[in-house]
């Protein structure tokens, strides 16, 4: 074949990805030929076309070579399905005479990378390290940091600690930065409300959307909550939590933070696997809690759950809300530290009246009063995670 890329063996190491290369057995004899020999990680796995793949097979993968048969719908059912497991990875599609109609439907399947069938050795390594260099280059590029956000107990204000935050972040930025505010919480969620958004377009339609899902689907569902201030809202209707599929939320968020400056999650308070996996995946867990005994247990059951799964107490930065400092106060802010054995971020004063006329309001408590009590703790809470936007600053 004419105009192949001829690469050293040191290029071609440098530009793959860890690849994967799934087809039948007799397209396997160029796998040890020419150029391909020297990519040290590439895995070959011999499968009939429509043999199922386990997820086991893909853990590490970034790159898949798959082989692919448009007039079998059972190839096809398995490229879905692969997609769906791993919307993240790159799909070079292996076909053996394809044309429009078979390009079309892959397309539909989300692959836009095809080599042909049987392979050619040279032509393979030039298309694995062609895409490699492509992703490398992508992972290059900084995905802005993420906050999840945990209420301890239903009402604990972790959602309007979120959005006024998120404008604070916005305000005491060195210049213009634009920061996402995701509701998780898909049957409760009150963000909508707080910022007074419509949320007829919601983050359902992205769940619903599968391997159809990119970056200009999101732009179209985000809407815009004031300077600096994008939420995607939770759904008018309560969703299954079980039903949710735990790789296509944790695509969103990596789209998300591929789009904006700075990622809050508001998280549901029912804990479920595909929860658990994003709130792992975040820089910052903020913990949000009270000064009662109640608060205080459930945010200990909190912790212990995030060790039992690997989550590290270093990652938890605990908020006390409606704080006061009243003889009256059994438990003090100290007792929340000694009792979770996490550092408490911030104390959060009780407001009994600008605050709740604003979210009644769909406003931010600022916009009454920069000198209120609230506004003054979040001001200070948002100075302590000033270095979650250094980088985009810089």
């Amino acid at each position: 074949m004419k105009n192949i890329l001829k690469l050293s063996s040191r290029d071609a190491v440098s530009m793959a990805a860890k690849t994967a290369v799934i087809a039948d057995a007799q397209w396997m004899s160029a796998m040890a030929q020419g150029a391909l020999g020297m990519l040290s990680d590439v895995t070959v796995l011999s499968l009939k076309p429509d043999a199922g793949v386990d997820r086991e097979h893909l853990r590490e993968i970034e790159l898949l070579v798959l082989e692919v048969d448009a007039e079998v719908t059972a190839t096809l059912d398995r490229l879905a399905a692969i997609k769906r497991m791993r919307p993240d990875m790159e799909v070079i599609a292996a076909v053996k005479n394809a044309d429009m109609q078979v390009m079309r439907s892959l397309l539909r399947h989300g692959v836009s990378d095809v080599v042909s069938l049987p392979f050619n050795a040279d032509e393979l390594t030039a298309q694995i390290c062609t895409v490699g260099a492509r992703l490398a280059e992508s992972q290059n590029v900084p995905l802005a940091p993420t906050i999840s956000f945990v209420g301890s107990l239903g009402r604990s204000g972790s959602t309007c600690i979120l959005h006024h935050l998120a404008d604070a972040l916005v305000r005491q930025a060195d210049r213009p930065i634009r920061c996402c505010l995701i509701d998780l919480d898909l049957q409760a969620g009150q963000l909508s409300a707080h910022a007074r958004v419509d949320n007829s377009r919601s983050i359902f339609n992205l769940l619903e959307a599968e391997e159809r899902l990119d970056q200009d689907m999101l732009r179209n569902v985000v809407t815009k909550a004031g300077d600096g201030l994008y939420i995607l809202p939770a759904p008018q209707e309560i969703l299954p939590l079980e039903q949710v599929d735990a790789d296509q939320v944790l695509r969103i968020v990596a789209l998300a933070r591929a789009e904006f400056d700075v990622v809050l999650l508001d998280m549901p308070s029912a804990w479920t696997n595909w929860s658990l996996s994003v709130v792992a995946e975040s820089e910052r867990i903020m913990l949000v809690t009270e000064q009662s005994l109640e608060h205080l247990r459930q945010s200990r059951r909190i912790v212990e759950l995030f060790s039992e799964v690997g989550i590290a107490k270093d990652k938890v930065d605990v908020v006390v809300n409606r704080s006061t400092k009243t003889r009256s106060r059994t438990i003090s802010v100290q007792d929340v530290a000694d009792t979770l054995g996490t550092n408490v971020i911030a104390e959060i004063r009780e407001d009994r009246g600008e605050l709740a006329q604003a979210v009644d309001e769909g406003k931010l408590v600022t916009s009454y009063s920069r000198r209120n009590v609230f506004a003054q703790g979040i001001e200070t809470l948002a100075e302590r995670f000033a270095d979650l936007t250094k980088e985009v600053q810089s």
